[in-house]
């Protein structure tokens, strides 16, 4: 689950310095590009703007990021983050829950809301209500992470994700199912049994609203981090349980994009963790449109490879092994290559 180009916006507030700092550390951690955009309204003062746009670069190099570029833009701060992010085959953004010239947290109309609503990467949203004090995420990143899981493939998705993230920053991971405990033992058995070896996994049974519960649960844990799937998530629209949580919250939300793309809809020279039939399938599509699946699972320690779109290649983020396009290993620790699929166009 390590991201290859991360985007933060900034408008020099206390707050969006936190998100900033997030941002750039999880850049440095995966040695990913950092891009900071900086959208300022029609007739604002430029120089002012570029300043803080530098400040933010000598900021993130400071806490980790290696290759950072900025981005100085005016028009509507929501509406150019998407369309950046778009742009610049961005794989997560990030932003503050307050700040980027909203006053109110999470506002339904602010650019937080905006954002999560339609995105169409990872969205990570920082929680900045301790922007002010000066010790605040002083060093570090994730802990423990939260993430509630239903049985539904979607759920299941954004569990692996979790289980994968909390592997790769060394952080706890605690699985919350919310309805009938039956069922619930079932489904927290078999999802903690699909991670990933070497973490540390607790399970909650809880009965209530599932978002009161996850960010209940998250609380009594201390947990830094939830994450949730954008079930129910278009251009348009965010799913009930996600919309609630990031309004919620006690911390920072991670909402993964678990509603994956089609076969049809991978463009040629790129390529997408898709399912097929239900199951998951790793699959390119070359330069003249040929199709080129095979299994997403790591021959390793079994975590799920990634698209890595600048190398075209798919990644591990747990261990670093990387695969080519018809799944050959390309560098360790990985030996075997990974096994062959069938989909048809149609898929």
């Amino acid at each position: 689950m390590a991201y290859h180009r991360i985007l933060v916006g900034t408008d020099g507030s206390i707050t969006a310095l936190l998100a900033n700092r997030i941002a750039a550390r999880l850049a440095g951690r995966w040695e990913a590009d950092l891009v900071i955009v900086i959208v300022r309204r029609p007739n604002s003062a430029r120089a002012a703007a570029a300043r803080v746009l530098e400040r933010a670069a000598v900021a993130a190099k400071r806490e980790g990021a290696e290759v950072v570029s900025t981005e100085l833009l005016e028009g509507d701060p929501a509406e150019v983050i998407l369309a950046l992010a778009e742009a610049r085959g961005v794989d997560l953004v990030v932003v503050g829950n307050k700040g980027m010239e909203q006053r109110r947290r999470f506002a339904p109309g602010s650019v937080p809301g905006a954002v999560a609503r339609s995105a169409s990467t990872d969205l990570l949203i920082v929680d900045t209500r301790d922007a002010s004090d000066p010790a605040a995420r002083a060093e570090g990143l994730y802990r423990h992470l939260v993430v509630g899981t239903d049985g539904s493939s979607t759920a299941g998705e954004a569990a692996r994700r979790t289980m994968e993230l909390g592997l790769l920053l060394r952080a706890d991971v605690t699985l919350v199912y919310v309805g009938d405990p039956l069922i619930g033992a079932i489904v927290l058995e078999e999802t903690a049994n699909g991670g990933p070896v070497g973490i540390g996994i607790d399970r909650r049974l809880e009965l209530g609203e599932p978002a009161e519960r996850i960010t209940g649960v998250a609380a009594e844990a201390e947990a830094d981090l939830i994450v949730v799937g954008n079930k129910g998530m278009n251009r348009r629209v965010l799913g009930s349980v996600p919309k609630e949580v990031a309004h919620s919250a006690p911390t920072d939300v991670l909402i993964v994009k678990t509603v994956d793309r089609t076969v049809a809809e991978i463009q040629a020279g790129s390529g997408a963790v898709v399912e097929v039939d239900g199951r998951r399938v790793a699959v390119y599509r070359d330069d003249a449109g040929a199709l080129h699946p095979v299994s997403p699972r790591c021959t390793h320690m079994g975590c799920s490879v990634d698209w890595n779109g600048a190398e075209r290649t798919w990644d591990c983020p747990c261990h670093g092994s990387r695969y080519d396009t018809d799944g050959e290993v390309l560098r360790g620790p990985a030996r075997k290559p990974l096994a062959p699929e069938a989909v048809s166009e149609k898929k």
